[in-house]
């Protein structure tokens, strides 16, 4: 790790850092997670999306196993189950879902302005329902582990398979802030859920479809590192093979730090306008 990544990382981490103490040192955003967790887990649509994540990890797995059954091959049973590409293309569909009421359903209910007027700070109502769709998105994916735990995952190597482990739920989580922030943001400029979502899904299929084109492109051998930042399927293969790089660690957190700061200032000049 150079000099430039240790900086950008101790940045980021501080960012974070004041951002989750000033939520905690306020009750108000701490009481707005709850009321959004509870609204998520009585929802119906909170257990058909963890019962339709569960269906395609099953199938996933399913898939992975009957190939590891029929060839001799050196690979982990989570590296067949994450890097097929029609699982990435189908779990981009999580986050419309997710995220689609966050901010949507406020306006559609009129209780926007009430939250944005109520001695409640701005930046404690974004981080509550953030946080709030963030926890659930973890929350579905642990069912998805004790597979791997059930069936041993074995490989030629033991340290590889864990490390395959460690690094495929990674991504997935990075991922899935990053998305996560991409479908507040969505949510936040506009009041019609189906809009919300249909945008978040185009965003989050756009990022996905850069890289996958852009490691495609005939491009000079100088710009490949730089090209590689931007491929999440790139990204993928490398934390699936069990390297842990701390350079994707850095752009999807920076990049989510970014897109809910528009979202921060979305809620503010709405919060101006009331």
């Amino acid at each position: 790790m150079n000099t430039a990544t240790v900086i950008i990382t101790i940045i980021l981490f501080v960012i974070i850092i004041i951002s989750m103490q000033k939520f905690l040192s306020g009750g108000t955003g701490i009481v707005i997670l709850k009321k959004e967790l509870k609204s998520i887990f009585y929802s119906p649509i909170a257990w058909i999306v963890m019962a339709l994540v569960m269906l395609l990890n099953g199938f996933s797995f399913i898939a992975a196993l009957e190939i590891l059954r029929k060839a001799d091959v050196d690979e982990t049973l989570i590296g067949y189950t994450f890097s097929s590409t029609s699982f990435w293309l189908t779990y981009f569909f999580i986050f419309p879902v997710i995220t689609m009421r966050l901010f949507s359903e406020e306006k559609k209910l009129g209780t926007i302005e009430t939250l944005l007027t109520a001695p409640v700070q701005t930046i404690h109502l974004l981080l509550a329902k953030y946080l709030a769709a963030l926890i659930f998105y973890f929350i579905i994916w642990l069912p998805s582990a004790v597979n791997f735990f059930l069936f041993r995952i074995s490989s030629v190597d033991n340290s590889n398979a864990i490390g395959s482990f460690l690094g495929a739920y990674a991504i997935i989580l990075l991922v899935g802030i990053f998305n996560i922030s991409i479908g507040c943001l969505a949510s936040s400029l506009t009041k019609n859920q189906l809009v919300a979502a249909m945008a978040c899904f185009t965003f989050c299929m756009l990022h996905f479809l850069v890289g996958f084109i852009l490691q495609d492109l005939p491009v000079p051998e100088s710009w490949q590192g730089s090209l590689f930042y931007f491929s999440t399927v790139k990204h993928v293969q490398i934390f699936i093979s069990g390297l842990i790089d701390s350079r994707q660690f850095i752009y999807y957190l920076s990049f989510t730090i970014l897109i809910l700061s528009f979202t921060y200032n979305v809620l503010e000049h709405r919060k101006w306008k009331t």
